[in-house]
C-alpha cells in the first residue's frame, strides 16, 4: 500500500494507547504512510521505544504521556498536536482496560467504574477533544479499536464486553451525528493478538491445562479459520485503510480482525 495512495498530503494523527503491539505498529504505519503521528500512553518508558520507531519510519512523532482518564488531559493531547503539526486529521483509540475478570454476578461495581472510565469515557473524553479540531480542519477519521467481547460476552469478562458494546454504540451513533463534517467514525473488533498481552493471559490457561505456552499459543491458533493468531502488524493494517483516503465513504461500521475466529 503506497503512501500516496492511502492518505493525503500532510495529514496529522493521534495514536493512543501506544506501548508494544498494535498501538506500536499502527502508529509506524500511519508514519510509513507519509502521516504526522502523535503518540500517547500512560507510561513514558513504553513511548520512548514507540517513538524510535516512528523515527526509523521517517517521522518526528509527538511524544505525550496522557491518561485518557482525565478530560484535561486529552484536550491538552489534542492542543499540543495543532499546536505542532496545525491539524487533526486522524484519532486512533488503542488504550484499554482489560476487565476485572470475574462473574458478573459476583463483580464489584467500583471494578466495572474503573474499566468504563477507560473504555468509555476515555474514549468519550477523546472524541470531545478531537472533534471540533477535525472540524476545523475540514474533516477527519476516528477509528475505535475495539473487541470481539462486544458482540461474544467471554465468560467472566462482563465489565469488559459491557464496556466494549458501549465503545461500538458510540461509534456508530457518533458516525450519524459528526458525518455532516465530513468526519468517519470506525471500529474494529479485534480477536487474539501475538503479542505480551495475550501470552500474559493466557499463561494460567495453559498452566491449568498442562501446556506450555507455546503450546497453549498452538491450541489457540486452531480457532481460526487461517490458522495462526494475528500479529500486531497484520491487524494494524485494517485500523490504518479505516483511516485513510481508501476508506473514504465508510463510516458507522466495524470490521472483524480476527483471523476469522468468530464469524457474522
Amino acid at each position: 500500500m503506497a503512501g500516496a495512495a492511502l492518505f493525503s498530503p500532510g495529514r496529522v494523527a493521534v495514536v493512543t494507547g501506544a506501548g508494544p503491539g498494535m498501538g506500536r505498529s499502527i502508529a509506524v504505519q500511519l508514519a510509513e504512510a507519509g502521516v504526522e503521528v502523535a503518540i500517547a500512553a500512560r507510561r513514558a518508558d513504553r513511548l520512548a521505544e514507540v517513538a524510535d520507531a516512528v523515527r526509523a519510519a521517517g517521522r518526528e512523532p509527538l511524544v505525550v504521556p496522557v491518561d485518557i482518564t482525565d478530560p484535561a488531559a486529552c484536550h491538552a493531547l489534542v492542543d499540543g498536536v495543532v499546536g505542532r503539526f496545525g491539524r487533526l486529521d486522524v484519532l486512533v483509540q488503542n488504550a484499554h482496560h482489560e476487565g476485572d475478570w470475574s462473574a458478573v454476578a459476583e463483580a464489584d461495581a467500583d471494578a466495572w467504574r474503573a474499566v468504563f472510565e477507560v473504555n468509555v469515557f476515555g474514549a468519550l473524553h477523546l472524541v470531545h477533544a478531537a472533534v471540533p479540531a477535525m472540524r476545523a480542519a475540514g474533516g477527519g477519521a476516528i477509528v475505535l479499536v475495539n473487541s470481539g467481547a462486544a458482540v461474544r460476552f467471554p465468560r467472566n469478562m462482563g465489565a469488559y464486553a459491557a464496556s466494549k458494546s458501549a465503545l461500538a454504540a458510540i461509534a456508530r451513533t457518533l458516525a450519524v451525528e459528526v458525518g455532516a463534517h465530513r468526519i468517519r467514525v470506525n471500529g474494529v473488533f479485534l480477536g487474539p493478538v501475538e503479542g505480551e498481552n495475550l501470552r500474559r493471559l493466557g499463561t494460567g490457561a495453559a498452566q491449568a491445562a498442562g501446556l506450555s505456552i507455546e503450546e497453549w499459543m498452538d491450541v489457540k491458533a486452531t480457532e481460526m479459520p487461517l490458522g495462526w493468531v494475528p500479529t500486531p502488524d497484520e491487524c494494524a493494517r485494517p485500523v490504518v485503510f479505516l483511516a485513510s483516503d481508501l476508506a473514504s465513504v465508510i463510516t458507522g461500521q466495524h470490521l472483524s480482525v480476527n483471523g476469522g475466529q468468530w464469524l457474522t
